[in-house]
C-alpha cells in the first residue's frame, strides 16, 4: 500500500510549472517540458506485462545510470499491464509484478519517470481482448492478492496519470491525436471532456485510409494536432496502442505507417525484438533494441 500511494503522490505532485493544473485545481493532463530540457528521453511503448522485456531495456545501455544521474528520463506510453499473447490473456501475476517495478521507478526517481494512461490501465468491464474481459480479471487478480484497499488506491494511481507530452523535440500520447487535435488547454483539462478522453486512450491509425470514423485519425490530425500545439510541422509523434501487425510481424515498430509522416507506433511485447526510442539534442530520435538475451530476471532499483 505504502508504494503504490508514494507513486499516487509523486505523479500528482509533478511540478505545476511542467504540469499545469485543470480548471478544478487538480494536476491536468498535459506535461510540458521546457525549450532548455536537455536530459534524454527513453521512450517506451506497449509492454503488455512482458517483464523480461522491461528488465532488458532497463538494463541496455546503461539506461538506468543515466536516469540515476539525471541525464535520462524514463518515457513510458501506457498499457504496461494484461498480457496480449494468446494462451496468456486471462494470466494477471506479470500484470501485478510488472506494475510493481514501474511503481518502485516512479517512487526512485520521481522526476526521472513519467507514464502516460493507457486504454489498458483500467478495470473497466468494456475492456477485453479476444473477448476475455481483462480489465475485470485485472481487478479480480489485485482483489485477491492485496485487497480492497489496494484496488480503489490503484484506480487513484489511473486517475492521477496525465496523458500528453509535449517536448521541444517530440510529442507523445498512447493511442494517438484526437480527431482535428486539442489546444493545450483542451489538453490541461481533458479529463473534462470524456470524448477527448477517451480519443487520447483508444484512437487507431485509420487503416484503410477510408473517411475515417471518430474512433480513428490520419495524417492531417496528426498535422492538425502540431499546428494547434505551435509544434514544426515535421516534429515527430510517438505512440503505441495500435500494432500493425498486418503490415510487418517481424519487428514491433512502425514507422511513417499508411501516409503518415514523423509518425511512430511503438510495441514492446516480442519475445524477438524489444525496440524503444531514445531522444537526446534534436528531433532525429534514435531507434534501440534491448538485449533480450539478458540473463537475469528482475531489475534492482540499487544496482549500478
Amino acid at each position: 500500500m505504502k508504494v503504490l500511494r508514494d507513486a499516487v503522490h509523486n505523479v500528482l505532485s509533478i511540478d505545476p510549472s511542467l504540469r499545469p493544473l485543470a480548471s478544478d485545481g487538480v494536476p491536468g493532463g498535459l506535461v510540458e517540458f521546457p525549450r532548455t530540457e536537455k536530459r534524454e528521453f527513453i521512450i517506451i511503448g506497449d509492454l503488455h506485462a512482458n517483464v523480461k522485456n522491461l528488465n532488458a531495456i532497463l538494463k541496455d545501455d546503461d539506461t538506468m545510470v543515466k536516469v540515476k544521474q539525471d541525464k535520462a528520463v524514463l518515457l513510458f506510453l501506457g498499457d504496461a499491464v494484461h498480457n496480449d499473447k494468446t494462451g496468456f490473456t486471462y494470466a494477471m501475476d506479470s500484470s501485478i509484478e510488472i506494475m510493481d517495478i514501474i511503481l518502485g521507478l516512479i517512487n526512485e526517481f520521481p522526476g526521472n519517470v513519467l507514464y502516460l494512461l493507457g486504454n489498458h490501465d483500467s478495470f473497466a468491464p468494456e475492456l477485453s481482448k479476444l473477448g476475455i474481459q481483462q480489465g475485470l480479471l485485472y481487478r479480480e487478480a489485485l482483489l485477491k492478492a492485496r485487497g480492497k484497499q489496494y484496488v480503489a488506491l490503484m484506480q487513484e494511481f489511473f486517475d492521477a496519470l496525465p496523458l500528453f507530452i509535449i517536448h521541444r523535440y517530440f510529442l507523445a500520447v498512447h493511442a494517438g491525436p484526437a480527431r482535428g487535435g486539442l489546444t493545450r488547454n483542451e489538453l490541461v483539462n481533458v479529463r473534462h471532456f470524456e470524448n477527448y478522453l477517451w480519443q487520447l486512450t483508444w484512437n487507431r491509425l485509420n487503416e484503410t485510409r477510408s473517411t475515417p470514423s471518430m474512433k480513428e485519425y490520419g495524417p492531417e490530425d496528426l498535422d492538425e494536432a502540431r499546428r494547434l500545439l505551435g509544434c514544426p510541422k515535421n516534429i515527430p509523434v510517438f505512440v503505441g496502442h495500435n500494432p500493425m501487425w498486418k503490415w510487418g510481424d517481424e519487428d514491433s515498430i512502425w514507422i511513417d505507417a499508411l501516409g503518415c509522416h514523423d509518425h511512430v507506433i511503438l510495441y514492446a511485447t516480442l519475445d524477438t525484438k524489444c525496440p524503444y526510442v531514445s531522444v537526446h539534442g534534436s528531433s532525429a530520435y534514435t531507434v534501440k533494441y534491448a538485449d533480450l538475451e539478458l540473463k537475469a530476471r528482475h531489475f534492482v532499483l540499487d544496482n549500478d
